[in-house]
Parts: structure tokens; C-alpha cells; sequence
């Protein structure tokens, strides 16, 4: 009895497992199809050894590149609205490359015989406006 239901449950294990493999196949991938379309523009008879390997694979890195040129302008396009993203921990820095306010109005120090005399005077209020948390992607903002 406890054999069955051992081998049950791995039945079942191993149906879940492959519904989610089988999910996942259903979607293309446009690598694959760009490489058989080119693969089937220089095909010349019905052998693997009747494709013009070289100009498929020309064709196929062609259309890479200009992908890979188009992602790259879209980087560069991000990271000029969003400069703090380039620099580690920056990322949720709204006032990355803003002046910031200092929390005091003035600070004095005097060295004397005995120690240091140092006088702060806080501000009463800092605004917050530098220190909330920042968008993710400035390109819509003005």
C-alpha cells in the first residue's frame, strides 16, 4: 500500500512537472525562427548538406546585430534620463547629481587649552523632497 502510494505521488510529481516544461514550450523563440527562416532562404534541396551555411549564418547575425544595435539605444537612451543607475547603490538616489540641503544653518568650532568648542545650530525644518523614493525611469518626467 505504501509502495502505490509512493509511486502515485511521483506520477503526479512528474505530471506537474511536465505541464509547466509543455507551458513553456508553446512560446517561439525569435532566435530560433529568424535562424530557420534564414535557414530556409538558402536551402537548395532537401538535405541538410543543400544549405548555403555561410550566407545563413551571415543572414542570421545580420539581423542580430541590428538587434543588439537597437537594445543598446534604448540603454544609452535610459541611462541618459537615469544617470544613477550606472553607479552601484544609486539606484533609488532621486537626488543623484542635485545639490542637497544641509540639515544645519551654520557650524563653528574653536580649539581651546582644555578641548574643542563646537556650536551647531539645526535648521527647524528640512524639506523631504530630495529624500523620497525615486521612480524607476526619469524618461517621462520633464
Amino acid at each position: 500500500m505504501r509502495d502505490n502510494l509512493i509511486a502515485l505521488g511521483l506520477l503526479a510529481a512528474a505530471m506537474v512537472s511536465w505541464a509547466f516544461v509543455a507551458e513553456a514550450k508553446t512560446e517561439p523563440n525569435i532566435n530560433n525562427l529568424t535562424m530557420k527562416d534564414c535557414v530556409n532562404h538558402y536551402r537548395t534541396g532537401p538535405s541538410v548538406n543543400d544549405v548555403d551555411w555561410t550566407k545563413a549564418s551571415a543572414c542570421y547575425q545580420q539581423w542580430k546585430v541590428g538587434e543588439m544595435k537597437r537594445e543598446y539605444a534604448e540603454l544609452r537612451d535610459f541611462l541618459k534620463h537615469n544617470p544613477r543607475y550606472m553607479y552601484p547603490g544609486q539606484s533609488n538616489n532621486k537626488c543623484f547629481g542635485k545639490p542637497r540641503e544641509m540639515p544645519f544653518e551654520y557650524i563653528h568650532g574653536t580649539a581651546g587649552t582644555w578641548g574643542y568648542d563646537i556650536r551647531i545650530k539645526y535648521k527647524d525644518k528640512i524639506p523631504a523632497g530630495c529624500y523620497e523614493t525615486a521612480p524607476w525611469d526619469n524618461r517621462d518626467e520633464e
